[in-house]
C-alpha cells in the first residue's frame, strides 16, 4: 500500500507535493557596499560593508504536466518565481548598493582587442562620466536594469542585450522540460529524471 503512494499519479499526496512543493524555500542575497570608490581608483584597497540579507520566497510549481508512456513517465517544466519578503530582509529592494560596474568591466574585457569598440567604450564612458563603480538598487542588481553603455553598444552589436542583472531573466522562468519516471514500474525510480530538454 505504501509503495502505491510513492508514484507520481494524479490524486496521490506524492503527486500533489511534487507538483506544488508545500515547504517554503527562501533565497537570501547579500551585497558588499563599496565605501571608498575614489581611494580605490587611486590604488587603495577596497573598503566594503556587507549588507543583507534580502530575502525572497521561491515558488517552483511544476507546469505543463504531461503523463507519458502509460503513466510511467511525466513531463513538466519547473517555473521558478521569486517574491520579496520584507519582514525577513534587512531593508527594501530600493536600498542602494555601490559596487563594481559589472557591465562596463565585462565589455571592456570582451572588446579589449578590438580598437573600434574599445575606443567607443572609452569615449562613451568619458562623455557620460560613467565609471568603474555604479550605485544601483538591490532590485536592479538582482533582476535587471537597462544599462546605458550596453544600450549604446547594442546599436553596433545588435546581439548584445542592453539589460544587466545578476539574476536577469531568472524570475518567472524555467530551464526547459524535464521528463521524470513516475515510479509506476519501479518505486525506486520515483521522480528520477529521465531526460532534460530531450537529453
Amino acid at each position: 500500500m505504501v509503495k502505491k503512494e510513492v508514484v507520481l499519479k494524479n490524486g496521490t499526496e506524492a503527486f500533489d507535493a511534487w507538483e506544488n512543493p508545500p515547504a517554503p524555500i527562501y533565497m537570501q542575497f547579500y551585497f558588499f557596499n563599496l565605501t571608498n570608490p575614489l581611494e580605490v581608483l587611486d590604488g587603495d584597497r577596497p573598503a566594503v560593508v556587507e549588507i543583507g540579507p534580502y530575502t525572497y520566497r521561491e515558488y517552483r510549481p511544476m507546469e505543463q504536466v504531461d503523463f507519458q508512456d502509460n503513466g510511467t513517465k511525466v513531463a513538466a517544466v519547473n517555473t521558478k518565481t521569486y517574491i520579496f519578503q520584507p519582514n525577513m530582509s534587512r531593508g527594501p529592494e530600493s536600498d542602494l548598493i555601490r559596487t563594481v560596474n559589472i557591465p562596463a568591466l565585462t565589455v571592456m574585457e570582451k572588446f579589449k582587442d578590438s580598437s573600434f569598440e574599445a575606443n567607443l567604450i572609452s569615449s562613451y564612458m568619458k562623455a557620460t562620466d560613467e565609471g568603474m563603480f555604479t550605485t544601483r538598487t538591490v532590485g536592479e542588481l538582482l533582476w535587471g536594469y537597462e544599462d546605458s553603455l550596453l544600450k549604446a553598444l547594442s546599436t553596433f552589436k545588435p546581439d548584445l542585450d542592453d539589460v544587466f542583472g545578476l539574476f536577469y531573466k531568472s524570475n518567472a522562468s524555467n530551464d526547459g522540460q524535464y521528463v521524470f519516471f513516475t515510479g509506476q514500474k519501479n518505486y525506486k525510480d520515483f521522480a528520477r529524471v529521465d531526460t532534460w530538454n530531450g537529453e
